[in-house]
């Protein structure tokens, strides 16, 4: 079996060099076509092992998501794991837990491990201390969510987000508009983008002259929201048009107006923020995002910081796009 001193003294180069080809790290171009047409002759596969101790990268990178059972943290995991797999990085999950109770354990991890290239942080609101615990780690961090200081990050504009939503519905006619979102029994931190949501629905109402209406806290997901649904929509005084935080949210509040006896959108209009791959299938009026796009942006953005730092410190923000279907209408006469 042929070994990469072997690889090495075919192509005329240093171990290290050779190593560093293999891995796709950055070498002359001629130098990397020489080290894979040698690799490819004697018929090599590296060692992970042999690649860290070479080149001092350990070819992983750490993602920090605070659950693994949502659809955008599923799909942004997928665009990162696609992008990591074609420049040959392992990612390895942190799950903060139901409720945020592994955040402490995750953070001290792999700080206290020291095993990682590069750490991305999934979409919560990082604290002072956990900003500071990832400079310690001297290693390229990006997040997706809250702009952080001195932290590459990217996030949909979700104030945006719910000023889109609710011009949407106020431009139908609709006067009496409700947000609902997650609940605040929890960390906060997990719920910064809906927090931002609920503040582009108030800006949105208050340009506009309208009253911001009590919110509907639902855990962010389709079962809790379609319990909380039934309950709202048996009231006396349903509400007339909904925005979501969420696509799940919203299905869920679509299937409790129906099973209320509602009919959608003439007794109620509803509106979501995602645009996941049920939205169109339940017809739902929805502010698109891209969570794959962005996570393989943001691989592609790390693996080159691990090759050539930048120190780029920017906040991206990225604009939805307003889906109309079949779930907004004008009100009708009650």
């Amino acid at each position: 079996m042929a070994t990469l001193a072997d690889v090495a003294r075919a192509a005329g180069v240093s171990k290290a060099t050779a190593s560093r080809a293999l891995a796709g790290r950055q070498v002359a171009q001629q130098t990397r076509e020489r080290v894979l047409a040698a690799a490819r002759r004697l018929d090599y596969v590296a060692s992970p092992a042999a690649v860290s101790l070479a080149t001092g990268k350990s070819g992983m990178i750490a993602a920090i998501v605070p659950s693994l059972d949502t659809w955008f943290t599923a799909t942004l995991i997928d665009g990162i794991a696609e992008a990591a797999l074609d420049r040959d990085f392992d990612v390895v999950l942190y799950g903060l837990g139901e409720r945020g109770t592994l955040r402490q354990r995750a953070f001290e991890h792999f700080q206290r491990r020291k095993h990682v290239d590069a750490v991305f942080s999934g979409n919560f609101a990082l604290t002072t201390g956990e900003i500071e615990q990832l400079r310690d780690l001297n290693v390229p961090v990006a997040g997706i969510g809250a702009a952080a200081e001195g932290i590459r990050t990217w996030c949909l504009d979700d104030v945006a987000a719910g000023r889109a939503a609710t011009d949407h519905l106020i431009g139908l006619g609709h006067r009496e508009i409700v947000f609902a979102g997650g609940r605040r029994e929890t960390d906060l931190s997990l719920y910064i983008a809906e927090d931002s949501r609920h503040r582009g629905y108030a800006e949105s109402l208050a340009a506009a002259g309208l009253a911001v209406r009590p919110a509907l806290h639902v855990e962010p997901n389709f079962n809790a929201a379609y319990a909380e649904g039934l309950r709202l929509f048996r009231s006396a005084e349903p509400p007339r048009a909904l925005y979501a935080a969420t696509d799940d949210i919203a299905m869920g509040l679509i299937l409790a107006a129906r099973d209320a006896g509602l009919a959608i959108p003439a007794d109620l209009s509803i509106v979501g923020t995602d645009d996941q791959r049920l939205a169109e299938p339940f017809g739902l009026t929805t502010l698109r995002q891209d969570p794959a796009a962005q996570g393989g942006e943001i691989m592609r953005w790390l693996a080159r910081e691990i090759e050539t730092p930048s120190r780029d410190r920017s906040h991206t923000r990225v604009l939805p796009e307003l889906i109309v279907r079949g779930t907004t209408a004008a009100p009708t006469p009650r």
